[in-house]
């Protein structure tokens, strides 16, 4: 029979348990920070006005939030969801990195020895370099030419892609020069097939994305169907949002053409972290700072760049820019925190949410994000003329910044925006107008330099250019325009 005291006895203590998980400290700081990372995602897709943005959070070994919001496909409104899946382009590396750490674990590469060790049909240099500067950027493979980041073309194989490349002399000595460069990932890609006798594709999922449950990442075929695919975006010179062009990703697979969730690139770095993809000392060689020959260190590792927060706390991440979309992956090894965000555009001033996420999770401080002044200024200019914008300048308040961020950088950007637009004369105005209010900002000189050159006033161009590099003597960009425009002048 039923012993209704003791069932009563069993009834309280039981909520009583379930009372103090409800009420614990650990469960309540559970609910308000999950609570604040939705508020900020919302609050960041309603200020940097993307088509989408997906993002997640891990603690401890587990998946501890995820979120998305908008639209993987706005033009048959499709919502975001945790399932959508985005190109992650240079995060990419970090996956290619591992794979070829797992085999250098099992002996199988020497980090340090000639890569035609591994690849014996590239060509004879004048120098070798070896996987090490191929993994941290120092090989002396050049990177992207002119229509190579868009490419339209398939390259079937990755002997293909390597041939292609390899065409080309190396562009430095390897290791005198920190260079960055995707395409030379392609080379990473080809070792692994030489020692393991796979194809890279399916080595990647038998020893990464199996074991660490991502089901979801791949690298993406342009013609195949795949489930939950984001469309990609960009913001035109009016600010308005517009397809990315075609990209066909076979000539950078291993460096920036594979496609994930944030789900999946969290499990990514929970099990990195937990020394399951590679034993923890083989992860410690990845986050060691490069040294050139120079002796001047870079903040990149293999595969991974490095950094410090403000209170001293390391970190390894890896962005990635592609077409039509940007993300970021970070990892807090000490505090056992990874953070990731993944959008589907490519634009100016995304910010990097990953980071805010891990100042919310590490309780710190962190900034709202505020809407683009120079987009607010666009608006203006395009229902009226410059001076309309230039007023709203002057008439800034506690209200508009509040709102915007404004800043020098967002009213530069909003020069470049009327440039964009066709508007040389606006463009003219405006800088001139900027320089009047920060006459030793040599970027205003520049702004001014680029207005003349687009209103066909070569003389005038040069002058601003000279201008802006007694402000800034080692501005590059205003001395290649000097050399270039001189070679015009009649």
């Amino acid at each position: 029979m039923f012993d209704l005291a003791g069932g009563k006895i069993k009834i309280s203590l039981l909520l009583l348990i379930t009372g103090m998980f409800l009420f614990s400290p650990g469960f309540l700081f559970a609910q308000s920070v999950n609570t604040e990372l939705d508020n900020f995602i919302t609050a960041y897709y309603h200020s940097k006005q993307v088509p989408s943005i997906s993002a997640g959070v891990a603690k401890n070994g587990k998946i501890t939030w995820l979120g998305a919001r908008g639209y993987a496909d706005i033009e048959n409104m499709v919502p975001a969801t945790n399932k959508t899946v985005y190109r992650i382009a240079s995060i990419s590396k970090s996956i290619t990195a591992v794979a070829v750490m797992q085999l250098v674990e099992q002996k199988k590469i020497d980090l340090d020895a000639d890569v035609r060790r591994y690849i014996p049909y590239l060509p004879q240099y004048k120098w070798k370099f070896t996987t090490r500067q191929l993994l941290n950027h120092t090989s002396g493979v050049r990177d992207y030419r002119t229509g190579e980041f868009d490419s339209k073309i398939y390259y079937k194989n990755t002997k293909e892609v390597v041939q292609y490349i390899t065409k080309d002399s190396l562009a430095y000595e390897p290791g005198t020069q920190y260079r960055y460069s995707t395409i030379a990932y392609n080379l990473l890609a080809a070792i692994i097939e030489h020692v393991s006798g796979m194809s890279f594709s399916d080595y990647l999922e038998k020893h990464i994305f199996s074991p660490a449950g991502m089901q979801s990442t791949h690298v993406e075929l342009q013609q195949d169907i795949i489930l939950y695919r984001a469309h990609g975006y960009m913001k035109d010179g009016f600010r308005k949002i517009r397809n990315a062009p075609l990209a066909d990703l076979s000539i950078k697979y291993p460096g920036g053409g594979m496609i994930s969730t944030s789900e999946d690139l969290l499990k990514f770095a929970v099990n990195l972290m937990q020394g399951k993809l590679i034993s923890h000392a083989m992860l410690d060689t990845m986050l060691v700072p490069t040294k050139l020959k120079s002796g001047k260190y870079i903040s990149y590792g293999l595969g991974f760049g490095l950094g410090t927060d403000s209170k001293g706390r390391k970190y390894f991440s890896h962005t990635g820019g592609g077409t039509g979309f940007s993300s970021l992956l970070m990892m807090y090894p000490s505090e056992r925190l990874a953070t990731v965000h993944l959008t589907n555009v490519r634009d100016r001033n995304l910010d990097n949410p990953a980071e805010t996420l891990a100042e919310i999770m590490l309780r710190e401080k962190f900034q709202v994000p505020k809407k683009s002044f120079a987009d607010y200024l666009v608006n203006i200019a395009r229902s009226g003329n410059v001076d309309s914008a230039i007023t709203a300048i002057k008439d800034v308040n506690p209200k508009i910044t509040a709102e915007y961020n404004v800043s020098n950088e967002e009213y530069l950007l909003f020069g470049n925006d009327l440039l964009n637009m066709g508007r040389s004369i606006d463009g003219i105005r405006f800088f001139k107008f900027y320089i009047n209010e920060y006459p030793k900002d040599a970027k205003g000189f520049v702004g001014l330099g680029d207005a003349y050159y687009k209103d066909g006033n070569i003389g005038l161009a040069i002058n601003s250019f000279r201008l802006a590099l007694r402000l800034d003597p080692f501005n590059a960009y205003a001395e290649k325009m000097i050399k270039k425009l001189n070679r015009r002048r009649p």
